[in-house]
């Protein structure tokens, strides 16, 4: 790993690791995958309750890492950039996979 290729993203990479370290986000995250959702979809999933709901996917829309689409009153939430979902992946495979 060349170390130098590095540092010009390391701001952004940083940033990125932040927006991913509160469990509730990652696991949001997790549930979109590839896939868009709504936030009833999310909640029953995840099994979290509406206000902390609200609050991470404010905080994931905020970073630039989900967006948002509105059909009547439900609102549709999927990953918008790849590299989350590489990251979320790689998570998966290091943490969820075989022992």
């Amino acid at each position: 790993m060349n170390v130098k290729e590095m540092i010009p993203a390391s701001h952004d990479a940083a940033e990125l690791m932040r927006s991913l370290s509160h469990p509730q986000r990652l696991l949001v995250l997790c549930a979109l995958g590839a896939e868009e959702k709504s936030v009833a979809q999310l909640r029953a999933e995840l099994d979290i309750a509406q206000v902390p709901m609200s609050q991470q996917l404010m905080r994931l829309r905020g970073a630039g890492l989900v967006e948002a689409r509105r059909d009547g009153t439900t609102v549709h939430y999927r990953i918008t950039r790849p590299e989350v979902l590489a990251i979320v992946e790689a998570l998966h495979t290091a943490f969820c996979g075989p022992r």
